[in-house]
């Protein structure tokens, strides 16, 4: 038994996991102990992953956010397209919906004082009695200016990797972005398979789904795609960015070989274990 569990552990453990998601783990393993050791391992992994994930998310969005700046020469143009420049619905939508969390963000960090001074400006006629405290959040914080940087911390990587499809080849892609992945041997087709696979698989550890065999590799190939190649003419492991990144991906490198080794024993017919 893993970690000299009792059945009475096992039994107040399934019900913090739950039945259901406890199941998926023990339909690949032998037990319910098992399952539980299995369940932790790959929690370990998920972690590492979501680390390196997370600096690839940040770095692609600033190196985006810079070279579009600098090509288009706008600073702000996620609120303020330039001439040639045209967002479709969906990206529209994500930023109008970014500046309002920016605006949520930054009211939540005010104090009441600082809260109650944004009066005059959303109420040029007084504070209507019997407001409702949602009401009044909401016409407060309409009244905020945020930065653009702001903005762009409210954008997941969704509205990131979207901006390589192909409705922006024409615009982004041809002007900016192709910069962004300078290597000549890649269309955009390629840079945005690989953050698909990101995309997918981030969102798969967000809500804490087993990430094993094919989608493990799958995504640890989009991560040495984007740690080779951005802002590099070649696949380089030595590139600014990757060395940036390689104290991360050491750890998750560590974690896959502790996760497939706990992954190979626990599935293994008990009577054909080695364990000793």
């Amino acid at each position: 038994m893993s970690r000299n569990l009792t059945d009475q552990d096992i039994q107040a453990i399934k019900a913090l996991i739950s039945e259901e998601r406890l199941g998926t783990f023990r339909s690949i393993t032998h037990s319910d102990d098992d399952a539980i050791e299995l369940h932790q391992a790959a929690m370990m992994l998920s972690a590492s992953l979501m680390s390196v994930t997370g600096m690839i998310e940040i770095a692609l969005r600033n190196a985006v956010c810079d070279q579009i700046s600098t090509d288009y020469g706008v600073a702000d143009f996620l609120r303020r397209p330039p001439l040639g420049l045209h967002w479709h619905a969906l990206e529209k939508k994500k930023i109008e919906d970014a500046e309002s969390q920016a605006r949520r963000a930054a009211y939540s960090k005010l104090d009441n004082a600082g809260k109650e001074a944004l009066d005059g400006r959303a109420f040029p006629n007084g504070v209507p009695p019997n407001i409702k405290h949602t009401t009044l959040a909401r016409k407060r914080q309409a009244t905020l200016v945020v930065s653009s940087g702001q903005v762009v911390s409210q954008l997941t990587i969704f509205f990131w990797k979207r901006l390589f499809s192909e409705q922006y080849e024409p615009t982004l892609w041809k002007r900016s972005l192709k910069k962004v992945f300078p290597n000549k041997r890649y269309e955009r087709s390629d840079i945005a398979e690989h953050l698909e696979v990101l995309y997918q698989i981030r969102n798969r550890l967000a809500h804490h789904e087993l990430v094993y065999g094919r989608r493990l590799e799958q995504i640890r190939g989009a991560i040495e795609f984007v740690a080779h190649n951005m802002k590099s003419r070649r696949p380089d492991p030595e590139s600014n960015f990757a060395k940036f990144v390689l104290p991360h991906r050491e750890q998750l490198d560590s974690q896959v070989a502790v996760f497939t080794a706990t992954f190979n024993r626990l599935t293994t017919p008990p009577n054909e274990r080695h364990d000793g």
